[in-house]
């Protein structure tokens, strides 16, 4: 059957000017250069569908919200002028499972090649900083029913009862609530994260997307390698994260090996509640006396210091607490100590003890309680309203199966956002609208002709 070009029935430039909505997708394609990347199958077998046309069109799956690959089909079959922008043929659209092979079968470094060469123009117009850096991660729900709040028999307790078809998947917490000061009503869910390192500016310029196991700060070191060689930031750039990366490892690799500097959080997770120090900067004991120190030593990374019993360490001391009764008699009815402490009287040489990490590290040296370390830890809100500009939809679920549809459907969605960046400050001279991808390319209302 023949195919009928749509532009033997509508003129495509005119409608391009006075539509908002074909004008935006217009500016977008042609911000994303294709030319490196093959269109159809040039060897044995059928020609096939045109890949540039199938991306434009998960670029506006994407920017649309659509749920799925089928209202897809159903979006462009209603908008044939998008359909003709996108590089497809008028009725001859591909089938569902010619998208899902598309996503399946096309290596994610294709798709991350085109991201990082639009960022890299941004990156040379200096509409895109390399000086700050902003790291996080967003969780992505797998397309499975132990997901459903609504399935009576869902699984978020044994994490090695994986899902079926989604074997990639971890089980992983989604959400909390804070009841009495405590972390309770745990939310668990089965799916993956996508792992994004965002400029000040809040333009996506590395991302990955993993199952739930992958740590933040595990996966934050192997896109700050990437991040080093496609992009070549200078020494002394800044590294900002909440307290998921808060790891004395991570700090040691920014600072030693990309001598930047790390702004983040401490994490309370595990950790004593400081100890009050006495007028010599050693610590109290729990009968307020301060202690005596008793070395240092090094254990792992980290550099302690303990300190003992002063009643125990000092006869001066242990003479402002007479009781006048014989050592083995004193040690017995715990007279020694002014609160009996339960290690003084089971003789222990030392008597109670304790320890503080003066490791002098990365981790340690950063003023938190500073005003530079507040002012620039607040600029961490701007990956979170990355998040928000990337879609609800697409940053909490996902209909596809296999790993590398995900990374796909996650790198296209980073992509997007690189686009209506570059087509706002290159293309329409609006650096201020890099962020505004709803309304970027919004035109000017018209005057009204008077006579």
């Amino acid at each position: 059957m023949q195919q009928i070009r749509l532009p033997l029935f509508y003129n495509l430039q005119q409608i391009i000017r006075n539509s908002d909505f074909h004008r935006k997708y217009d500016l977008l394609f042609q911000s994303l250069d294709l030319s490196a990347v093959r269109d159809t199958n040039t060897g044995i077998g059928r020609t096939g569908f045109s890949r540039h046309a199938m991306l434009r069109a998960f670029i506006v799956k994407h920017l649309e919200g659509i749920k799925s690959v089928p209202r897809l089909i159903e979006f462009l079959d209603a908008h044939p002028v998008l359909t003709e922008m996108c590089g497809f043929d008028m009725g001859n659209l591909p089938d569902a499972s010619q998208f899902y092979k598309f996503l399946t079968s096309t290596n994610t470094s294709v798709i991350e090649t085109l991201h990082h060469a639009v960022n890299q123009k941004l990156i040379d117009a200096d509409v895109v900083s390399l000086s700050h850096f902003i790291m996080d991660s967003k969780p992505v729900m797998a397309a499975t029913s132990q997901n459903n709040f609504k399935n009576p028999h869902r699984n978020t307790r044994n994490k090695y009862k994986l899902p079926k078809r989604n074997l990639s998947a971890t089980l992983s917490y989604y959400s909390y609530q804070q009841v009495d000061g405590k972390k309770d009503n745990f939310i668990f869910f089965w799916g993956y994260r996508t792992h994004v390192i965002v400029s000040k500016e809040g333009i996506p310029l590395v991302s990955v997307t993993l199952p739930n196991n992958a740590t933040d700060a595990t996966t934050a070191r192997k896109l700050i390698k990437k991040l080093k060689r496609l992009y070549r930031f200078r020494k002394g750039a800044f590294f900002i994260a909440d307290a998921a990366y808060d790891e004395r490892d991570f700090y040691n690799f920014i600072v030693n090996q990309f001598h930047g500097r790390a702004f983040i959080p401490i994490n309370p997770r595990n950790q004593q509640a400081p100890k009050t120090l006495g007028p010599h900067g050693c610590p109290l004991c729990d009968a307020g006396l301060e202690m005596s120190s008793c070395g240092t030593w090094t254990e792992g990374l980290r550099q302690r210091a303990k300190f003992r019993c002063p009643i125990r360490a000092s006869a001066k001391v242990a003479f402002q607490f007479p009781d006048g009764l014989p050592a083995m008699l004193r040690i017995a009815l715990q007279a020694g100590c002014p609160i009996h402490h339960f290690r003084f009287a089971q003789a222990k040489a030392y008597g109670c003890t304790k320890y503080l990490d003066i490791t002098d590290d990365p981790r340690a040296r950063i003023p938190r309680d500073s005003a530079f370390f507040k002012q620039t830890f607040n600029l961490r809100t701007e990956v979170e309203r990355y998040f928000a500009r990337l879609g609800d939809r697409e940053v909490e679920q996902t209909t596809h199966y296999k790993m590398r549809a995900i990374r796909n459907q996650m790198t296209i969605a980073h992509l997007s956002m690189s686009l209506i960046a570059y087509a706002a400050a290159i293309l329409l001279d609006q650096p201020e609208k890099i962020r505004c991808f709803r309304t970027f390319a919004v035109q000017e209302p018209r005057l009204a002709l008077t006579g």
